[in-house]
């Protein structure tokens, strides 16, 4: 195996951890349990900066630029051979792990929106002066006219 095959078999391991945890956020983000959540956006960041790595590592050795796409890397590898199983696997589980982040993200602005309209729903109810009475019905509290005494 060659080093390049070597680093995008090394790749193509951490891309399929990273779908796990993807699917995992995603799971978490349906049910909107924070706690869990925050241990894997910890997770999530300590995936991505050693796919990163990884990803420089390839281009160094193909000789592109960090920043470069991976039909660029691919392109450069192949030299206008076909794509081998080995790039179209990766290439297959970078394009489900970009989709599983904008899901994620859809997910992430849902439940952001819930938030927002919670907070507002809470602040106006902080801002009203009125309360629910014994019988269910809203008071005016500042224009009640009974004391404790006489309730």
């Amino acid at each position: 195996m060659t080093p390049i095959e070597q680093s995008l078999a090394h790749l193509r391991r951490e891309l399929e951890a990273f779908l796990a945890l993807l699917e995992e956020e995603g799971k978490v983000l349906g049910v909107g349990n924070a706690d869990l959540l925050t241990g894997l956006t910890e997770q999530r960041r300590t995936q991505s900066l050693r796919i990163a790595d990884l990803w420089k590592r390839l281009a160094g050795q193909l000789g592109t630029l960090p920043q470069a796409g991976f039909e660029a890397l691919r392109d450069k590898a192949l030299a206008g051979k076909p794509a081998t199983p080995a790039w179209q696997t990766v290439e297959g589980l970078v394009r489900e792990a970009a989709r599983l982040n904008q899901a994620n993200g859809r997910l992430i602005e849902e439940q952001m929106r819930r938030n927002q309209a919670a907070m507002q729903v809470l602040r106006n109810a902080a801002s009203s002066r009125t309360l629910y009475g014994a019988d269910g019905r809203m008071s005016d509290f500042s224009n009640l006219n009974r004391s404790i005494d006489s309730a």
